[in-house]
Parts: C-alpha cells; sequence; structure tokens
C-alpha cells in the first residue's frame, strides 16, 4: 500500500547522503579535496557546499586549470558532509575528516562516471552501493513475477512472492547489521540505516546513532542525527505516547488520556488520503470485532476543510471519536509525534504506552487477537 509521504528530517540525512566517514583521530587542519572533471561544460560553475542538520551552504567556487584539475582545501574539527556539484548536472558526495580525497567526475551526465578515494569510508559506502543496486535490481525482478501473478488473479503465488521477499529482507537486513558492526563508528553507517524500519529496528538505530555520536563529539552531522533518533525514541514502542487535546466536530475538546484502561488505536489519517481511506474498511471491520471487548480508536484527521473532513467520516462509516484542528501538515501533534506520512497509527495499552505502530490490513488483525484473542 502506497503511503502519503511528508518530508522530514530523517528523511533528508537518508536521502541526501550516499556519504563515508574517515575513522580515526577527530580533525584536520586541511583536508585536500582534488579531482578532475572528464567532460568540462561551458555554462554552470562547479560548487562545493557543506551540508549541516540537513541543509546545504555554498563554501566554494571551484576551477579548473588547463588539464581539467581542481584543488581547494577545506578545514575540519571532525567529520561533515559535503557535497560538490558539477554543473548543476552530476552531484558527489563526500565526507571530509582526515584524508585527502581524490574525485573523477564525468561532469556531463547525471549518473556517469564518478570515482571518489582517499579513505576507508569510501569503501564502506561503495559496499553499500553494490548492496542498493542488487536491492533495486531483485525488487524490479520481484515486482515483474508479482504483476504477472496478479494479471493472472493467481493470489496464492501472489502471497507466496510477498511471503519470500519479506524473509528475503529479512535476512539482507541481518547480514548488513554485521556489515554496519564493521563500519562503526564511520558515518557510513548512517546510509545502511536506509534499510532498516524504525517501526521495527529502532533500538539497533538507536544504538548506530548514539556510538557515532560518542566517537565523534565535534561532528554537526553525527550530533544531529543522535537528535533525530532521541527524537523519534518519544514515540517508539515501549515509550509513553505524548498526551494532547483536540476538538471533536461537535465543538469538544477530547485528551488521548481520556483513552486509559483501555487498548486504544491512534489513528491519523485525511479524506484527501486516498491510502487513508483505503485503509478505513479494515480499520472499521476491527473496530466493530472488538469494540464489545473494550477496545477504542481515535481518529486524527489531517485535514483542511471541515466539509471533506465531515463527509468522509460519514461516508466510511467511522463511527469512533474524530478530533482535528484542520491545520493540516501544520497541526501541533504532527511535529511531536514525527509523523512524516499518513495513514499512521500507533496501538496504545490502558497505561498510554506504545505497543505498536501502523498496523494495517491483518497485522492489526493478528495483534489484536493476540490481545482480546480471535
Amino acid at each position: 500500500m502506497k503511503i502519503i509521504l511528508k518530508n522530514s528530517a530523517l528523511a533528508i540525512i537518508v536521502a541526501l547522503f550516499f556519504v563515508s566517514c574517515e575513522n580515526g583521530k577527530e580533525g584536520n587542519a586541511g583536508v585536500t579535496i582534488g579531482g578532475k572533471v572528464e567532460n568540462p561544460q561551458d555554462k554552470g560553475v562547479i560548487s562545493l557546499s557543506k551540508i549541516s542538520a540537513g541543509k546545504r551552504e555554498v563554501v566554494d567556487t571551484l576551477y579548473l586549470d588547463a588539464n581539467n584539475s581542481f584543488e581547494t582545501t577545506v578545514e575540519t574539527t571532525g567529520p561533515e558532509f559535503y557535497q560538490l556539484n558539477f554543473y548543476n548536472t552530476q552531484v558527489a558526495t563526500l565526507i571530509v575528516n582526515e584524508d585527502d580525497l581524490n574525485v573523477v567526475a564525468a561532469g556531463n551526465e547525471r549518473n556517469g562516471k564518478l570515482e571518489i578515494t582517499g579513505s576507508k569510508d569510501m569503501e564502506y559506502m561503495t559496499q553499500l552501493q553494490d548492496i542498493m543496486k542488487k536491492q533495486q535490481e531483485e525488487v524490479q525482478e520481484i515486482n515483474k513475477e508479482f504483476m504477472a501473478a496478479r494479471n493472472a488473479k493467481d493470489e496464492e503465488k501472489m502471497k507466496n512472492i510477498q511471503d519470500d521477499f519479506l524473509l528475503m529482507q529479512e535476512k539482507k537486513k541481518e547480514n548488513i547489521k554485521k556489515q554496519v558492526e564493521d563500519m562503526l563508528p564511520s558515518l557510513a553507517a548512517i546510509q545502511a540505516m536506509n534499510f532498516f524500519n524504525p517501526n521495527e529496528d529502532f533500538e539497533f538505530m538507536k544504538s548506530v546513532a548514539d556510538r557515532i555520536a560518542e566517537a565523534h563529539p565535534n561532528s554537526d552531522m553525527a550530533s544531529f542525527y543522535k537528535k533525530q533518533m532521541d527524537d523519534m525514541a518519544k514515540i517508539s514502542v515501549g515509550a509513553q505516547a505524548p498526551n494532547f487535546s483536540m476538538p471533536t466536530p461537535e465543538g469538544d475538546t477530547v485528551s488521548l488520556k481520556d483513552f486509559r484502561g483501555e487498548y486504544v488505536l491512534v489513528d491519523f489519517w485525511a479524506a484527501w488520503c486516498k491510502p487513508c481511506r483505503q485503509e478505513n474498511p479494515n480499520i472499521v471491520e476491527a473496530y466493530n470485532k472488538y469494540k464489545d471487548a473494550g477496545f477504542q480508536i481515535l481518529g486524527v484527521s489531517l485535514d483542511k476543510k471541515r466539509e471533506d473532513w465531515l463527509k468522509a467520516i460519514e461516508a466510511d462509516n467511522l463511527e469512533w471519536t474524530q478530533v482535528s484542528e484542520l491545520k493540516y501538515w501544520q497541526t501541533p501533534i504532527v511535529q511531536e509525534y514525527k509523523i512524516n506520512g499518513i495513514p499512521f497509527s500507533l496501538l496504545l495499552d490502558p497505561e498510554g504506552k506504545i505497543v505498536a505502530k501502523n498496523l494495517r490490513g491483518d497485522r492489526l488483525h493478528e495483534k489484536l487477537a493476540e490481545i482480546y484473542g480471535s
């Protein structure tokens, strides 16, 4: 099922940097970044940007000599991310720490030749790039098989393909965990986190962030990544869900703590969110099956228009408590709960602690059957 996504700081880390970092003594008076552009362009420039807290800041403009080579020096007190932008066409992401780096770029095409050497961390990143490339190829092949099975209306084969894929992913994650242990405390491990799910692998991801930050106390990016994980810890499984209060369609104020004493599914959705609307019948089924046993739901809408919100509640037969501030992504609880996509849900126990996240489809029914019995 597709998920409606919103930009987030953590997503910036994972998507923006395919990076590496030198493991060793912190800081260096000056690191040389040099290299060559094989196909220089007549228009545009070559810029060097520092990436800090998910933001880019241009720090230098580079010029080629007669041999189409360039060189600059960067001062650093700890490993940080930088990017070389060749004519707004090709981008090379670097980690600058102690070792000089050499970059050979095509310069004239986005996915053209790009070689970055000079540190152990770049070797780690090559490993990760190979894993990612192989995974993309595997996913494409599995998608073809799944589509063929769906076109043939072979539901058993579709399920087998899904089960095999999930098993393959779990085995791959275990192998990557071992590789991450070899990489630490390199910042390359941050990129490896792209293979993991915070809802399922949070403790491992948090431990990686802590170890990187401890090893690189002077690195802005290490500190930034740790802060992202510390913030996510507030809504991890086992944590106490932050309380909030919002108005119902009738104008009454309802608080999350009002649901203490029963299991409650906190469901973030919106009338405009197609995946949310597709999931609603499944939630309705679960509610009708377990409401007499005490199961509760609190729907939190990220709608903008009251009329759309109310129509969707009626059309989808959502009988449980609904609240909304009608502020779209500006709803304050979105930031506190670190929500970057909907549908998003949390299952809380009677004490208000998070016991599961994003239970959809059969997974929701399986968890409720575990709690209440089938």
